[in-house]
Order: C-alpha cells, then sequence, then structure tokens
C-alpha cells in the first residue's frame, strides 16, 4: 500500500455486512490506499456507513477528493428470496439458480401444490423481499404459474415479484396480481425444456433490491445510501470471481476458481468452471450446468448463525469427539455478540475451527455427490451438486481467513474432509487467501473500471498459510 498523498482521485468501495460495514479507498488504477471498518449498525446503516467513511477520510487525508462510492449490502440477511415454480427439477432450479446468481438468499422454494398448502402467517415468517414467480415453459404448461399468481394474492397481496415464466400466462397473471403491488415481467428463465435464460430475471432481482429493500422495507435507515449500493454482496462476490477467472488468461491456476466466502449470517459458495464433460455409459438428468454458479447456505455462519451451524455439523457428524459442548458455547456467545472478535489464541482457534465447519459443509452441498440409478431406459447419473474437478484453486475470503496465521491449514482439511465423503472436488487443489479481504471490492469495480478490478483481485490473492 503506497502513501495516500500520490494518488489524485480516490474510489470508495464498501460492503456493508451483517457484522461489519468495511470500506476500502484506491486509485483509478486498482491500487489499494487504505481501508477502514466499523460495526454494523442495523438500527441506522447510513450512520455506520458515515462513521467508517470518516475513518477512510482521516487515513486517505483531507485533500484527495473522492471520484466515487459504490456500495454492496447483505445486512439483515441481505436480499431474500421466496422461488415459486412448475416442478423442482426443471423450472424451480432454473428459478433457484437465477436468483442465489443474482445474490439473493433463498428463503423458500414451493411448487404449485406446497403452495396451496401453505398458511398466510407460515409464509410471511419466511420474511421474504420478493417472489421469483415462475412456472411452464413459453408456449407450455400455464396453470402452475396462474395458480401460484392466484396463491401469492392470497397469502402476500405487497409481496413484490418478478415474474419469469411461461410468456403464454402473462396477462392472466398481470390482473391476479395487479393490486397495486411491485410486479416486473421478464423474459422466462427457462424458454424452452433445459434451457436457461436467466439474465433479465437477474437484473430485475438486484433492481428491486436496490429501490425496494435498500431504498424502503427492512433498510428504511439506509436509503440515503440506495444510490451508491448497486448489488447486494453476494453478486459482487460472484463477480469477483468472474475477474479471477479473466486472470486465468495469463495465471493458469486461476482460470477455474471456487471461492468460498464464510460470512456472519451465511457461507457463499461461487464456481466458475466450464461445463463437464458427459460420462460415458450414463444417462444424465436435469438442468445442464451454467459456467458460474453460487450457492448460499443461511444456516452456516460465524456470528449471527453460529449456533444453526454448530447444529448442522453435529447433524452431518462432522463434529469430533468431546468438542460438541465448547462449540455449542462458543456459538451462542457469537450470536449474542455479533461483533465479536476473537483476541486470543483459543478463540482464533476456535473462529478458526467453526470456519472449517462451515467452509465443509457448504463446500459438499454445492459440489454435491454423483448417484447412479437403473432405470428401463438404462443407467442414469445424478448429481447433487456440482462437478468441481476440474477446478484450478479454492479461494477463500471471510474475516476468519483474513486474520488466521493457518487458512491454507483449515481450507485443506475441509477440501479432504469433503472429497472422503465423496464430494466432487480434488483434495489437494491449491489454496488462496483472499489476503486483504477485498475481493468484494473487485467484483464492486468489474463493471466501471475492469482493469482496476483485475488489480484488485489479483494483488489481494496470495498462496495460503499452513503453519
Amino acid at each position: 500500500m503506497r502513501a495516500p498523498a500520490r494518488a489524485a482521485k480516490t474510489i470508495v468501495l464498501g460492503d456493508i455486512g451483517s457484522t461489519f460495514i468495511k470500506l476500502a479507498g484506491v486509485s483509478a488504477d486498482g491500487e489499494l490506499l487504505a481501508r477502514a471498518s466499523v460495526a454494523t449498525t442495523h438500527q441506522d446503516l447510513g450512520a455506520g456507513v458515515a462513521a467508517a467513511q470518516a475513518l477512510l477520510a482521516a487515513k486517505l487525508g483531507a485533500a484527495l477528493p473522492i471520484e466515487e462510492v459504490i456500495l454492496s449490502s447483505s445486512a439483515g440477511g441481505g436480499l431474500r428470496v421466496v422461488v415459486l415454480g412448475f416442478e423442482r427439477d426443471l423450472t424451480i432450479k432454473a428459478a433457484m439458480r437465477a436468483s442465489a446468481t443474482a445474490g439473493a438468499r433463498i428463503v423458500g422454494v414451493y411448487t404449485d401444490a406446497e403452495l396451496s398448502a401453505e398458511s398466510a402467517d407460515r409464509f410471511h415468517a419466511r420474511a421474504a423481499d420478493l417472489a421469483l414467480l415462475t412456472g411452464g415453459t413459453d408456449g407450455g404448461d400455464e396453470q402452475s404459474i396462474i395458480h401460484n399468481a392466484e396463491a401469492l394474492a392470497r397469502l402476500a397481496p405487497e409481496l413484490p415479484v418478478v415474474v419469469a415464466g411461461n410468456r403464454a400466462a402473462t396477462e392472466r397473471v398481470r390482473r391476479l396480481l395487479g393490486n397495486g403491488r411491485p410486479v416486473e415481467f421478464v423474459d422466462n428463465v427457462m424458454p424452452r425444456v433445459g434451457e436457461l435464460d436467466s439474465g433479465s430475471a437477474q437484473t430485475a432481482i438486484r433492481r428491486i433490491f436496490i429501490e425496494r429493500v435498500i431504498g424502503r422495507g427492512r433498510f428504511a435507515s439506509a436509503s440515503t445510501l440506495a444510490g451508491a449500493v448497486r448489488m447486494p454482496t453476494p453478486a459482487a462476490v460472484l463477480a469477483g470471481a468472474q475477474i479471477v477467472a479473466a486472470l486465468g488468461a495469463r495465471r493458469a491456476q486461476l482460470s477455474a476458481p471456487v471461492v468460498v466466502d464464510v460470512g456472519g449470517a451465511t457461507t457463499d459458495v461461487h464456481s466458475v468452471i466450464a461445463e463437464s464433460e458427459p460420462v460415458p455409459g450414463y444417462a444424465t438428468t436435469g438442468l445442464a450446468d451454467a459456467v458460474l454458479t453460487r450457492t448460499v447456505e443461511g444456516d452456516l455462519g460465524l456470528r449471527e448463525n453460529a449456533e444453526a451451524l454448530v447444529e448442522a455439523a453435529v447433524r452431518e457428524g462432522c463434529v469430533e469427539a468431546g468438542e460438541e459442548d465448547g462449540l455449542r458455547r462458543a456459538a451462542q456467545r457469537r450470536r449474542t455478540q455479533r461483533d465479536y472478535v476473537a483476541s486470543d489464541e483459543q478463540e482464533l482457534l476456535t473462529d478458526e475451527r467453526l470456519g472449517r465447519l462451515a467452509s465443509t459443509i457448504a463446500l459438499l452441498r454445492h459440489a454435491g455427490v454423483l448417484q447412479t440409478s437403473l432405470t428401463p431406459a438404462g443407467a442414469v447419473l445424478r448429481r447433487t451438486g456440482r462437478d468441481l474437478r476440474a477446478a484450478s484453486c479454492l479461494i477463500v475470503t471471510g474475516g476468519v481467513f483474513e486474520h488466521s496465521a493457518c487458512a491454507g491449514a483449515v481450507a485443506s482439511a475441509a477440501l479432504r474432509e469433503v472429497h472422503a465423503r465423496g464430494g466432487l472436488i480434488s483434495p489437494d487443489l491449491e489454496v488462496l487467501t483472499d489476503s486483504s479481504y477485498l475481493l468484494w471490492a473487485a467484483g464492486l469495480l468489474a463493471a466501471s473500471h475492469p482493469l482496476a478490478a483485475e488489480r484488485v483481485a489479483e494483488a489481494t490473492l496470495v498462496e495460503a498459510t499452513h503453519r
């Protein structure tokens, strides 16, 4: 990091996280100038951002003009979406992929039969910010999306809706939902069987997040930030992963990255990998892989969801004999004190252990395993997740890895355990650390300053330590 006085202008990049608000000042060519962070002020996000900006300004120097402020946000659980569709293997899977890639946390998934059995109270308890309504290929089934539109009118008459299903049903769906709620019609996420078209749905989801969720709703105190918030934080990290993959043209190890982002509320996994080759002798079913994929695990966090993480680890058999009670006590402390920072060796080790558990479970869910079944037509090969065996590296990001002296050992242990459980990933994958915790910042820069984004990403990625 060079002396701030040499910079003519500064771009301020910020992430409003569930635990901390983080800001970074970079030059127009992507050189890191200064960083600042404060605990997230959930009651007034705007005040927290202002406090962080004051700290950053003190480090940058008063004479440095700020050219632009670009923010992402995942505070309060980020963008919460319910997905509605026809059936789970095709249209619902396509809708879930579109939502996750847009940076959403999926808090509910319904077929038409499941939505019929839902009560307004249970649906409301999911605290969704919007619904993604899909169903039917273009010219195909119309009844499912119409049925779900009728159910939405009953269950959640004010919930914003993005409609991305069979275009033939547009007018009927419009009449059913046209009660003054925000409704946006976009391209069908599955216009033909097996074909994914999620671009316009992703754009609409992000726009509603900024206009309706940040500007109003749960983030009303942050309405003054709406102009600066460009996307949910997970979308920024996913864009950062794309930047990393682009660097693979000159650094082969970066060409097909898997990124594990362990946060206070969720653990996200992002992967940029070309479609895998079919396995000879087997038929495959369901929606084909996308090059760019993201999954989010809302029960795996190191602060807000620490207790849920430990319970998930116990259920998965990841907890060793004798450590369960200690992990539960540590998780309770971290849940009730979200801005807790480990200050001694034992607490640092506990954070690393929780980080390893979160990484293991999230990777196993993202990668999945192979399952073979026999049908009258022959053997059918199904995957419960994504094939990561062609990955070129694993990148770990998040506060736990930034502060760890052995991030590589933590991540490598997670890789070995995932592989031992049948997960489709190499146990020997090279591990890199987001050493300055700035991959999200590279993603925020990607659209407007692509060369600066590449410089930020390349500078923050270092070989992980194994101590």
